[in-house]
């Protein structure tokens, strides 16, 4: 049985560069008000151990029956899709696993604007030659 109620909010997608607001809320759904430890990460891999510089917020303390706890950060957003991943524990008297969520932060593609530029032109110099052959044409008659 699950202590707390864990809620990410992130946006679904960011590009490389930007810079990613991301928060969790963590419920105490329990009768007991209880010490809990609550880890935000960016992780590239949801199946790795998540390294120290993933870590982008945590929280340790008490949280009452009934209460929450937001916890948040930013990280900037690399080159390929991250999950964000909140970890919680809560003591008695050791940590015990609670549970705990993620989210996807997709990486937007860019389209390509030369190639998008260049097929742009292929097709305008075509139109241009025609134009200009009907006129030529045109003035030899």
């Amino acid at each position: 049985m699950a202590y707390t109620d864990i809620e990410i909010t992130a946006p679904g997608s960011a590009e490389e560069g930007e810079l990613v607001s991301v928060s969790a809320l963590v419920t105490n759904i329990s009768a007991l008000d209880l010490p809990f430890r609550v880890k935000l990460y960016a992780v590239r891999d949801i199946y790795e151990v998540p390294a120290p510089e993933e870590l982008i917020d945590s929280f340790e303390g008490i949280i009452e029956s009934g209460a929450f706890q937001t916890i948040s950060g930013s990280f900037i957003m690399p080159a390929w899709d991250t999950t964000v991943i909140v970890m919680v524990y809560w003591f008695t008297d050791h940590w015990n696993f609670d549970g705990y969520a993620t989210k996807l932060v997709s990486l937007k593609t860019k389209v390509a604007l030369p190639a998008v530029l260049g097929i742009g032109l292929a097709v305008l110099g075509i139109g241009v030659l025609a134009a200009l052959g009907i006129t030529l044409v045109a003035q030899k008659k």
